[in-house]
């Protein structure tokens, strides 16, 4: 080696002896640690020798460094060569050391260097990374070697220096393991970003390291370096092949743990998916590596939704469903932002994505589809739904395309038309909304059959209308009232018959909207609205039947079944609906199934029933009144057989009752002829004649039995034959609706055959006062006496409930329920301004009569008070009506009704009792009819011998009773018994004929009523001498001799009547200004001892005591202002107070306390009543 050296040189050079041993150490064959120890020892003792000397010997290092570069490329002893490689690595360093302080051959030393790497390098290649390695153990050797320093050199790799690149790597990480020290650390993501620039793809790289991957056992490659190398090698946007699929293959072939990769890769494609670095199909592959694993797949896809765009996501749901990649957890994470996107985007990019969604149907697997469909749908429904009522997306698409859109709906869709609510909404949008609601409803109707013929016909034929379409869709469309029907005009409506085209959906929609606009109009006024129809049928020329007018017989068959089925009871009594009527019968023999053929042959088989029925007389009576006026029945006369009506019936019932000319006289009415039912050859004209008939023959019943009902009452209380179930007959024909006409008869024939005996029935029914059923007495007059002011006055205090208020602009009426036989009065006032009034009275009954009693407009009832007064024999309903429509103020109206029974002769039933009962039991079981005529004769004779005084006081001593306990006005008494009493004498064998309206002179009542008068004192002498004594009205010491006179006073019974003026004139003298009521008020007051003792003891009628009682019923009147029931009770106690305060302190005379007794006014028999009730309470 030395003599190579100084050859080298080419001079003679000097070296040492330490440097010449140090050269000659290669020149053995050792290899391994112990080449590497020599070399350690020379170059020690090396050291040791500069350092004695203190010299430099650059001949010396350049000497070594020749030696080692010669024997590190010494061709035959390679395999040598590669064993000293520690000692290699470790020289050169040395000899880097010495040129710090010898001139050294940079050129020999750099030389060294690349013949070492290249040594190094092949060694690494031709083993695949197995050698070489490290020896050298030694931590300071080591660090002397600074292996890693070389590796650090190397900033660029390529195809070449990547094997360089490894080998160094896997010495220097040898060498860093061996030091073992914390502050020499060498992990790959350090060595890497040493590299500045790396010129080969990520593959190719690690397709290296996979080729030495033994070598680096102990350091591979972990999830970190692939990452690190992705982020400085990804592959660009132009590499076809999926990134995601080949970085997942270089960790699959690292042996790396998939998961942590993919978790640690995240961030990169955070990064990279910003910059639409990935196509979607890649994407998708990527997601599908981890679509079981929810959290990983919530991360990307965040990512991933945050950056892409609708169309993106809408893209990547199809791709994944084509592809079959989709489960759960992507579903749980993808729908969420896929609905959220959806639902901001516009109606145009989701009908492009309905679209897509259509055409990639048929490239899903048939096991993918079911649940494709079904989130579509959802995805459709829920987008429909929120932008349906929006304005402006409507209006973005045709309806052609909305058509098409909700076509895409329906076939993408597992879910029958009638269950998706977005495509009924499409449905409802497209066809049943025109453009404005301000059109008219023709016009309206006229765009919604518009829209129904353009629209889709595959779907009219494959849903069922009734499936599908919601009334609530036909609102807009519905004719709610006549007057909107009427504007449906003839050309509108031919428009809409002629363009169905025999859609059924057209047909439905039709008839859901008749029937629906029927349904509404229905209120009661089904007259008006059949009346209407029949008028605008002729009006619109739709009024003749034609088989093929489907909408016209639609509307029809609704009518029938919404109107005329339901009033079939009263339908037949319409007037003006023939064309209707014409037009359903013509529909009767029509086979198709819109119309109701078994229900209309029925409907008509019923008429023709009742035809039968009205024409045997066993319909209503009411229905009789009702068919005066035109009625459609008429449209079924023609139909009717009335051959066969009458071949079966009884004839004698078209016969009118047998009357006899007093019944004729008493009902004063012209008798009906009997019922023709032979001339029925015009069916029109023999049911006209025949309902005039019949209703003559109703007049003429209503009055019998107004009249009659009473008479029959009263025989019904004397137990008559057959009296008490004919009242019960004759209360059915004024009461009872269900009444029949045949009854009616029956009824009226058993009655007039009850009452055939009795011979003079008019002064009888005068007698009962039933002759008038109804009659004003006064029609309403203002009083002039009787202001306003007072009236309003008195009727707060006593009445105060008895008001109403009639509001501004409005009217209202105040009902009151009145008893039958009642004579009533009423009264109106206004606090404050006139008013338009009407009463009516409305007779309770089947025939519904009402009578206007006053109708007068601006009446002045706030300055005087408007009386009225009427008798009625029937109970009913008193109307007060106020008409305010046309005033702005309210009116506060007082009303006041009295009412008390018709008058009845007290002395008529009195006498007839006394009779009764001396022939007769009180409880006796049957009298005939003919018995109780005599009875009534032997009765009419008693009264005329009364009546011309020709009757003795023994014969009335059973009259003293009557004279006693009723309220007998002798007046009117004697009227009603003298009226009619020639129709008695005419009636009678022995009398000859008069004229039976002859009144009695009024001397001749004036004559008897002054010895009923001076008879009615006498019957009363007793109780007037009672009420003195029991009360103690006269002074002890005041014993007048006329006081004697009258309890002296004893009765002639053999005194005529005629005679008792004579016998009994002092009754007159003393009692002439006491009337009955004033004599039953005396009664009344003995009666009732113990309410005037009480009175008396309260002191109330000393001066003291009438100031507080005014004081008391002051105070209590305001206290019960507003309490019915109280306040009744406070007024009864007033007017007792009033009634009784003569009977309460002594008189001065006699004739002053029948003075005091006669000077109270306004007594009424209801007013002693009052005494009454508080003698019962106490």
């Amino acid at each position: 080696m030395n003599a190579l050296w100084s050859w080298v040189s080419g001079s003679k050079v000097v070296i040492s002896e330490t440097a010449s041993l140090c050269g000659r150490v290669f020149d053995s064959d050792a290899g391994g640690m112990a080449f590497f120890d020599s070399v350690f020892i020379y170059l020690l003792q090396f050291d040791e020798f500069n350092q004695t000397h203190y010299k430099k010997f650059p001949n010396d290092v350049n000497h070594i460094l020749q030696c080692t570069i010669t024997d590190l490329t010494h061709k035959n002893h390679r395999d040598r060569s590669l064993k000293r490689l520690d000692a290699y690595l470790y020289m050169y360093r040395r000899i880097q050391e010495y040129n710090k302080w010898a001139v050294i051959d940079n050129k020999l030393l750099q030389g060294m260097k690349k013949s070492m790497l290249q040594l190094l390098v092949l060694a690494f290649i031709t083993t695949r990374g197995q050698q070489p390695n490290l020896l050298v153990k030694d931590k300071d050797q080591l660090l002397t070697m600074n292996i890693p320093q070389h590796l650090s050199s190397i900033v660029t790799i390529d195809k070449l220096s990547i094997h360089h690149f490894f080998a160094l790597s896997k010495l220097s990480m040898q060498a860093v393991r061996f030091i073992n020290d914390n502050y020499y650390r060498l992990q790959w993501i350090d060595i890497l970003s040493n590299v500045k620039t790396i010129d080969i793809t990520l593959k190719q790289f690690i397709e290296v390291y996979l080729n030495y991957q033994e070598a680096f056992k102990e350091f591979p490659f972990d999830t970190s370096v692939l990452i690190h190398l992705i982020q400085r090698m990804h592959p660009s946007k132009q590499v076809q092949e999926s990134p995601f699929r080949t970085f997942l293959q270089l960790n699959k072939s690292l042996n790396l743990d998939g998961i942590l990769f993919l978790k640690q890769f995240h961030s990169i494609f955070s990064v990279r998916i910003k910059n639409n670095w990935y196509r979607m199909e890649d994407i998708a592959e990527l997601f599908t590596c981890f679509q079981s694993d929810d959290q990983l797949f919530d991360q990307y896809f965040s990512h991933y939704s945050s950056t892409a765009s609708t169309d993106d996501i809408w893209n990547m749901f199809l791709y994944l469903y084509k592809t079959g990649a989709i489960n759960n957890v992507i579903l749980k994470h993808l729908i969420p932002i896929l609905n959220e996107r959806i639902l901001s985007t516009s109606i145009v990019n989701f009908q492009r994505y309905a679209r897509l969604a259509k055409n990639c149907l048929g490239e899903i697997k048939l096991a993918f589809q079911t649940h494709f469909i079904n989130l579509f749908e959802n995805i459709f429904d829920v987008y429909i739904i929120k932008q349906i009522d929006n304005s402006n997306c409507w209006y973005q698409l045709s309806k052609t395309e909305w058509t098409d859109f909700l076509q895409v709906g329906l076939e993408i869709s597992s879910t029958d038309l009638s269950g998706r609510r977005s495509c009924l909404l499409l449905l409802r949008k497209i066809v049943f909304e025109v453009e404005s609601l301000k059109k008219l409803n023709a016009q309206r109707l006229k765009d919604l059959f518009r829209n129904l013929k353009v629209f889709d016909e595959t779907i009219c034929r494959k849903y069922d209308p009734e499936k599908i379409i919601d009334d609530d869709w036909l609102k807009d469309f519905l004719i709610t009232n006549l007057q909107i029907w009427l504007k449906l005009d003839q050309e509108t409506y031919k428009y809409i018959c002629e363009n169905h085209q025999n859609n059924s959906w057209a047909v439905y929609i039709w008839s859901r909207i008749v029937h629906l606009s029927l349904s509404k109009m229905l209120n009661n006024n089904h007259i008006d609205i059949l009346t209407t129809i029949d008028d605008w049928m002729k009006t619109v020329k739709c009024d003749i039947y034609n088989p093929t007018d489907i909408f016209t017989i639609i509307l029809m068959n609704q009518l029938f079944q919404l109107i005329i089925v339901k009033y079939s009871k009263s339908i037949l009594f319409l007037p003006n609906v023939v064309t209707i009527m014409n037009f359903i019968i013509s529909m009767r023999e029509n086979t198709s199934e819109r119309i109701a053929t078994i229900e209309i042959n029925k409907f008509i088989s019923n008429c023709l029933e009742t035809i039968h029925e009205i024409f045997q007389l066993k319909s209503k009576c009411s229905l009789y009144r009702d068919l005066l006026t035109d009625s459609i029945i008429r449209c079924f006369i023609p139909l009717a057989d009335l051959h066969s009506v009458f071949r079966t019936v009884d004839r004698q019932q078209y016969r009118f009752p047998l009357t006899r000319a007093n019944i004729d006289d008493i009902v004063a009415l012209q008798k009906p002829n009997d019922i023709d039912i032979t001339n029925i050859a015009s069916k029109e004209e023999f049911s006209s004649r025949f309902i005039r008939q019949i209703n003559e023959w109703s007049v003429w019943f209503d009055r019998f039995v107004d009249i009659f009902q009473h008479i029959i009452d009263w025989l019904k209380d004397h137990n008559v034959n057959r009296s008490s179930q004919l009242l019960v007959d004759m209360l059915k024909i004024r009461d009872d609706p269900k009444m029949t006409f045949i009854e009616m008869r029956m009824i009226i024939d058993g009655a007039l055959k009850l009452l055939h005996p009795f011979k003079d029935l008019r002064r009888l029914c005068h007698l009962f006062n039933c002759l008038i059923s109804f009659q004003i007495l006064n029609p309403g007059s203002l009083s002039i006496q009787n202001n306003t002011l007072g009236f309003l006055t008195e009727l707060k205090r006593f009445q105060p409930n008895n008001t109403f208020t009639v509001e501004a602009r409005m009217s209202n009426e105040k009902i009151v329920s009145i008893s039958d036989r009642q004579q009533t009065q009423w009264s109106l006032a206004s606090e404050n301004y006139p008013c338009d009034i009407t009463v009516e009275y409305r007779i309770h009954g089947a025939n519904h009569q009402c009578e206007i009693l006053y109708q007068k407009k601006n009446v002045p009832i706030h300055k005087n008070v408007l009386h009225g007064q009427f008798e009625s024999q029937r109970n009913g309903q008193l109307l007060i009506i106020v008409d305010n429509q046309h005033t702005t103020t309210p009116r506060v109206i007082w009303y006041r009704i009295k009412s008390i029974g018709l008058s009845t002769c007290h002395l008529f039933h009195g006498i007839f009792n006394m009779h009764f009962n001396k022939y007769y039991k009180e409880n006796s079981q049957n009298i005939s009819e003919i018995d109780f005529s005599k009875l009534l004769d032997t009765v009419f004779i008693f009264i005329n011998k009364l009546l011309t005084g020709d009757i003795s006081l023994r014969d009335m001593t059973e009259l003293q009773t009557i004279f006693k306990d009723k309220n007998i006005n002798i007046r009117e008494e004697v009227k009603k018994l003298f009226i009619n009493r020639s129709n008695e004498q005419n009636n009678m064998p022995t009398t000859v004929t008069q004229d039976p309206n002859i009144q009695p002179n009024e001397k001749g009542i004036e004559q008897v009523c002054d010895w009923l008068q001076i008879y009615q004192y006498y019957s009363h002498l007793n109780v007037i001498m009672e009420c003195i004594e029991k009360f103690d009205l006269l002074p002890l010491d005041n014993e007048e001799a006329k006081i004697g006179h009258l309890k002296r006073l004893s009765g002639n019974e053999n005194c005529s009547l005629r005679e008792i003026t004579q016998a009994y004139s002092i009754l007159q003298e003393c009692f002439q200004n006491l009337t009955h009521q004033h004599l039953q008020l005396i009664k009344t007051a003995v009666e009732c001892f113990n309410v005037i003792e009480m009175m008396k003891k309260s002191d109330l009628y000393s001066t003291n005591g009438q100031r507080r009682f005014q004081e008391l019923r002051d105070n209590l009147t305001t206290q019960f202002q507003l309490q019915d029931f109280n306040n009744m009770i406070l007024n009864s106690w007033i007017m007792t107070y009033s009634l009784i305060e003569p009977f309460t302190f002594k008189a001065k005379s006699f004739d002053d306390f029948i003075l005091r007794i006669g000077q109270i006014s306004n007594l009424e028999e209801s007013s002693l009543n009052h005494i009454k009730g508080k003698s019962l309470m106490m």
